[in-house]
């Protein structure tokens, strides 16, 4: 009895030591997807912060893009207005010539 006891022991201290080196290897195994889990959501975070920035830049280029295009709207139409002006004192020159040419002739 004292034998199969020391065996039962024994059996149990093998599957108490297999145990340990199964432990001992899950452990290693966390420690490594814990690290790349890590250095995956700071990769993730950067990445986040970059499309942030991109995106404010975006945003600013835009906004400049859309005033630039206020402005040149606005001289656009003025140019509009004076070259309006121009073909209208042509238009009256061009008459007051027609006269001044009926008086010569």
């Amino acid at each position: 009895r004292l034998t199969e006891q020391h065996q039962e022991i024994n059996n149990l201290m093998q599957r108490k030591n297999a145990v340990e080196e199964e432990n001992a290897c899950l452990k290693n195994e966390f420690s490594t997807l814990n690290q790349k889990f890590k250095d995956k959501s700071q990769e993730l975070k950067d990445t986040e912060e970059c499309a942030q920035k991109k995106e404010e830049q975006n945003r600013l280029v835009i906004k400049n893009l859309e005033e630039e295009n206020k402005v040149l709207n606005t001289c656009c139409a003025d140019l509009r207005s004076d070259l309006e002006k121009l073909r209208k004192q042509e238009a009256q020159w061009k008459m007051e010539k027609s006269g001044s040419d009926a008086i010569i002739k």
